[in-house]
């Protein structure tokens, strides 16, 4: 038998990166070399954030579709939206939403038009906000899990992987009456798949550990690509009882014979921390690709490990990762071609999917309302307001009497206008937005609500030094020292403000 050559070449496309590789599917030659892998390390990107977004500063429209390579077929995949469909981040260029991702896919498919493509998820697209007081999900969190499923219903996902936070909101939607519902208005549930989430109830739907697409036309110029795609989860923090969460890489090697036989190339859709990803390639050596999640921001590349390709999916899908395929006319083998497009404001948004999204936001935004009002009416009654060492929180305006300097630099910064970025959104009441746009959000005697306590609106003077009543009463007391950068970054995190830079960022609250 002749000799097969296994190559990986590192491509540096518009707005892409990462590492092609060639292979055999279903053949045993040996394994790719881990320094061949890697492409050298001085020449591998450690971190896709930053990478594309310097690519994104350098390229238009047209460089975000990249160069015409010859790739037959395309997997856009995304992941860790946790029920959120809009744009997120800082004002000035914020990421990611289903109306851009759904944009970047039209304007694919008009730049591209007889490359056929799949739409998948990785997981974590439920909203998993439980109420400290039922144990069950909040109100809004499972109005916004309704859209969720209605938007990935009309942007058409072909597969979508549950992980261990979505099992709250699938318990309901496996509901016999309600998943008989979802089959007949959004059809999208019956994509759901799991290999290694077991339903507790007999009389619940069975969520399909596998499912093989198949590709076709254009390109691929008469033959018939069959993809089949294994979904897995780790157990996480999951404690209920409607699921049995199996061990995931057991899971694939079990089903791996069955799937290898019926299918050109096996994807696993994982959401699992990297270890578990590198230990399920390791111990599976016949997937070809697995498409990850790990559930963080830590932007990790692509990589090999052995013969398996392995690509993860950018953090609440601010960047739209693109799968592409090739053909190995010669060697009858397949290559693969992990690239990232930034979701910014070049992206337009898809016109009826913003339209969904839109009407998304109307309705929770009434419903957050209420439940706002709802707290402001509970919250007459006397509520805890001790936060560290008995202090609660004061408002800026206490500070003013002695430090109207400091607060004169406040009220000219954009901290003081925090809050109302959330009202320009319609997301004031909105708990996934409100921590870093309020003062003593979820802390007790902090920030409830607009409407109990709009003393605390607003970035404050308390954000960043604490509650300031023991201050108060003994202004001598050591109190409030804030180091930079640390103070700033569990706000500022590279996600959701990426322009920020200390020194910069200092000067303008400087006091």
């Amino acid at each position: 038998m002749a000799r097969k050559v296994v190559v990986i070449v590192l491509v540096l496309g518009a707005g892409a990166l990462t590492w092609a590789m060639i292979r055999a599917f279903g053949s045993k030659s040996g394994p790719i070399p881990e320094e061949a892998a890697s492409g050298g390390a001085s020449e591998r990107p450690q971190d896709i954030f930053e990478f594309e977004r310097e690519r994104a500063r350098r390229a238009n429209l047209a460089g975000r579709l990249g160069e015409d390579d010859g790739f037959v077929a395309v997997i856009f995949f995304g992941g860790d939206i946790m029920g959120n469909l809009e744009v997120c981040g800082c004002p000035k260029n914020p990421l990611g939403g289903v109306a851009r991702r759904q944009g970047y896919v039209r304007l694919f498919a008009e730049r591209y038009p007889d490359v056929p493509f799949l739409q998948v998820d990785t997981g974590y697209f439920f909203s998993d906000r439980i109420h400290p007081l039922t144990g069950d999900l909040t109100e809004d969190a499972r109005v916004g899990n309704e859209w969720v499923i209605r938007a990935y219903d009309h942007m058409k996902l072909d597969v979508v992987n549950i992980s261990h936070h979505d099992l709250p909101q699938l318990a309901h939607c496996l509901r016999p009456e309600e998943f008989r519902r979802h089959a007949k208005e959004t059809p999208v549930v019956t994509r759901f798949l799991s290999a290694n989430v077991v339903v507790g109830e007999a009389q619940r739907p069975r969520l399909p550990p596998y499912v093989i697409r198949e590709l076709s036309g254009g390109r691929l110029a008469g033959r018939k690509l069959r993809l089949a795609f294994i979904g897995v989860t780790e157990v996480g923090g999951y404690r209920g009882r409607d699921f049995l969460v199996r061990d995931p890489v057991t899971a694939v090697r079990q089903l791996l014979p069955q799937v290898r036989a019926r299918a050109d190339m096996v994807i696993v859709l994982a959401y699992l921390p990297q270890e578990l990803v590198e230990r399920l390639a390791r111990e599976n050596p016949d997937v070809d690709v697995i498409l990850a999640s790990v559930g963080r921001p830590l932007w990790l590349p692509p990589t090999t490990i052995g013969r398996t390709y392995i690509a993860y999916s950018a953090y609440q899908t601010k960047l739209l990762g693109e799968l592409r395929l090739y053909l190995n006319e010669r060697g009858g083998g397949k290559r693969v071609l992990a690239r990232y497009v930034e979701l910014d404001g070049l992206i337009p948004d898809e016109p009826s999917t913003e339209a969904l999204r839109a009407a998304a936001r109307r309705e929770l935004a009434a419903v957050q309302r209420r439940l706002a009002e709802r707290a402001m009416a509970e919250a007459r009654r006397p509520l805890p307001a001790s936060s560290g060492e008995g202090a609660t929180f004061v408002g800026s305006r206490t500070c003013h009497s002695c430090h109207s300097e400091a607060y004169a630099v406040w009220t000219a910064s954009g901290h003081a206008r925090a809050f109302a970025t959330l009202q320009k959104a319609k997301r004031e009441n909105d708990p996934q937005c409100l921590g870093c746009h309020v003062t003593g959000y979820e802390r007790p005697g902090g920030f409830l609500t607009v409407f109990s306590t709009p003393r605390l609106k607003d970035v404050q003077c308390e954000a960043c030094h604490g509650p300031a009543s023991r201050h108060l009463e003994d202004p001598t007391r050591p109190y409030g020292k804030v180091g930079i950068p640390e103070g700033c970054l569990p706000c500022h995190t590279r996600e959701n403000s990426p322009d920020f830079e200390p020194v910069s960022y200092w000067a303008k609250i400087k006091h």
